[in-house]
């Protein structure tokens, strides 16, 4: 009796595991969104670059109009006041240095680099 119970249970356990694999095979997959594309004319694409170009060029222009500035407004100064600007610049870069620590030790990587 206990045979034929174990020989059921084996009978019923194989045919459900295979007939949820056939079902689960057989059920179609939607397309992700990410591989259906929308493709934009040639003159957009084109004109889409030619933005980005400017805006690049443009940023570039402004960095580059900073650095300038602050070479202009350290050379106009006496050298008492360089000085110091060069000592402000050092503990500045220094400060920083130590915050980013400070924050990189709360981690849970950095706690253990900083022990």
């Amino acid at each position: 009796m206990k045979q034929f119970f174990i020989s059921k249970f084996l009978v019923f356990s194989l045919i459900f595991s295979l007939g949820t694999g056939i079902v689960s095979s057989t059920i179609p997959v939607p397309y992700a969104s990410s591989e259906i594309g929308i493709r934009q004319p040639r003159k957009a694409k084109k004109a889409q670059k030619k933005a980005d170009k400017k805006k690049k060029e443009q940023k570039e222009a402004i960095k580059d109009g900073s650095k300038a500035a602050q070479k202009r407004s350290y050379e106009i100064q006496s050298p008492e006041v360089q000085e110091r600007m060069k000592q402000n610049k050092k503990d500045i870069a220094a400060r920083d240095k130590a915050k980013k620590k400070s924050n990189k030790s709360k981690t849970k990587k950095g706690a253990k680099k900083y022990k």
